[in-house]
């Protein structure tokens, strides 16, 4: 069976809408919370707006881009016993091979850039003691951390999972040859 084959990074993304909404909800969210105090006074106008944007990109990058620019998802599930659990699926080996690195670093780059953002807008806002807004940041913050977080977990789970299974492989190769 021949080796997959390694995408050509010059070569078209593979999934460019999913690349423009991963990216486009989180420039959203922070050019909406940047620019609403210009057409309208009403916070309830501005929290809104804000909070479903940041929504949107909470779940487009939960269920959507993961899967599709670097092969991940994750879930998270509390049992009977208030125990909480985390979930993960991620192509194997084969399939983590085919994704495209322009792709991923666009992921990648947009996951953890949007975190800081927020943070570094929540300190502005608590600096200016604004609170109505300091909470605005803080649900934008906690959403796209938990994104951030949750991929990370997720991505260490796909490592690890995939360097067992190579040292596995190898190991096995190397009993059958010595028997």
């Amino acid at each position: 069976m021949a080796a997959p084959e390694a995408p050509d990074p010059g070569r078209p993304l593979p999934n460019p809408g999913t690349t423009f909404f991963h990216v486009f909800f989180k420039i959203a969210s922070l050019l909406y919370f940047f620019t609403c105090t210009w057409w309208s006074t009403h916070f309830a106008i501005h929290f809104v707006g804000t909070v479903v944007l940041c929504a949107f990109d909470f779940w487009w990058t939960k269920n959507v881009s993961g899967r599709f620019m670097v092969g991940m998802r994750y879930w998270q599930m509390v049992d009977e016993n208030n125990k909480e659990e985390w979930r993960f699926e991620y192509r194997d080996a084969e399939g983590m091979a085919r994704v495209h690195p322009a792709e991923s670093k666009i992921f990648w780059y947009a996951l953890y850039g949007t975190p800081p953002a927020w943070f570094l807008l929540l300190f502005m806002e608590l600096a200016r003691f604004n609170l109505d807004y300091v909470l605005m940041c803080g649900i934008s913050l906690s959403m796209c951390s938990f994104n951030a977080y949750g991929y990370t977990k997720c991505s260490k789970d796909a490592q690890t999972a995939i360097s067992t299974f190579a040292t596995r492989t190898l190991l096995s190769s190397v009993v059958h040859a010595l028997v």
